[in-house]
């Protein structure tokens, strides 16, 4: 039989003599061959197809063509009719299978692949998400994080983060592993636990809350550094700086609750802070300060309170027009 009267049949195009002739060739050997054979190729094949709309709805008529099989469609003929009733519950079922496996596959393929969503916060804002698996990530001002709205179970948990945000991993029955990738090829491989991560332009710091956690840098074995609640991973990539040390790690994650502690933190460090979390641009005038060390907690609801707390706090002068800020 020709191969495309099989396939318009797949269709549903076929008219009622035409399906009366798809239905009885199928009831003999050489139609099962055949059939196996177009099987065989279109699946092989749908793989490759990127899944559009049509092809949804392609997918979605094959299931009724299904069910209305089973109820006695119109293109269901009775046996008495033309053919011995076993032959044609032979055919129907056969055709039945395939009409079926076609659907699940596209199904399975739409439903496989993974979609990536992007998020990004403005400078000065808070927004907590929950990700697949149920874990919570909180994402600081001027922070981009990418991951798929569903994961693999034989795959790692990914997320790309530029900017500075705090995770809550949940553990998974299969251990799955859950990896965080930051810029200049570093990453963070977590099974279970709650850490804040600080990629930016100056530096990157990852200081772990709850749990363990490994980080990796350029997926050298030699730079892999394991590291206990209350450490901190820093790294400079520019100036190839890489080391722990001990923190007050719930200070480092402050800024959640609306809080920035201080603890013997430079005016340059804040001012840093101040430029890629708000958007603010700091001049320094008397340099004087550049290098001198703070500590204490302000509120940070937004840049205006900050600067405020700074000043206030510390005994500085400051002055704001718009995004520009002058401190003597």
């Amino acid at each position: 039989m020709d191969t495309q009267l099989l396939q318009k049949y797949l269709r549903n195009e076929c008219t009622s003599e035409e399906a009366r002739m798809v239905l009885a060739y199928l009831a003999t050997s050489d139609g099962q061959h055949q059939l196996q054979d177009l099987l065989a190729v279109e699946l092989a094949g749908l793989h490759q197809l990127p899944l559009e709309a049509d092809e949804r709805l392609n997918a979605q008529r094959l299931f009724n063509r299904i069910q209305s099989g089973k109820k006695g469609g119109p293109n269901v003929i009775s046996a008495d009719s033309w053919m011995g009733r076993r032959w044609h519950w032979m055919a129907a079922a056969t055709v039945s299978l395939l009409l079926l496996a076609t659907g699940i596959w596209w199904t399975y393929q739409r439903n496989d692949t993974p979609t990536l969503i992007s998020l990004h916060t403005d400078f000065g804002q808070i927004r907590r998400i929950t990700l697949p698996d149920q874990s919570v990530v909180t994402m600081n001002g001027n922070t981009s994080i990418r991951y798929s709205d569903h994961w693999l179970s034989n795959k790692p948990r990914e997320v790309w983060v530029n900017g500075e945000a705090f995770f809550e991993v949940v553990h998974t029955q299969n251990h799955q592993p859950f990896r965080v990738n930051l810029p200049d090829r570093m990453n963070v491989e977590v099974l279970g636990t709650r850490f804040n991560v600080y990629t930016r332009a100056s530096a990157t710091k990852v200081v772990l809350n709850e749990g363990r956690i490994e980080m990796r840098v350029a997926d050298n074995p030699n730079n892999h550094l394991e590291m206990k609640p209350g450490e901190m991973f820093f790294a400079d990539s520019k100036a190839k700086i890489f080391y722990k040390k001990t923190v007050d790690a719930q200070a480092q994650s402050s800024w959640r609750t609306d809080k920035l502690v201080f603890n013997g933190t430079t005016l340059a460090e804040i001012a840093t802070l101040l430029k890629e979390t708000y958007g603010l641009d700091i001049e320094i005038r008397n340099r004087k300060l550049v290098q001198q060390k703070f500590s204490g907690t302000i509120p940070s609801q937004n840049a205006e309170t900050i600067l405020k707390g700074l000043s206030s706090l510390f005994d500085l002068t400051i002055t704001q027009k718009n995004k520009h800020v002058i401190i003597e």
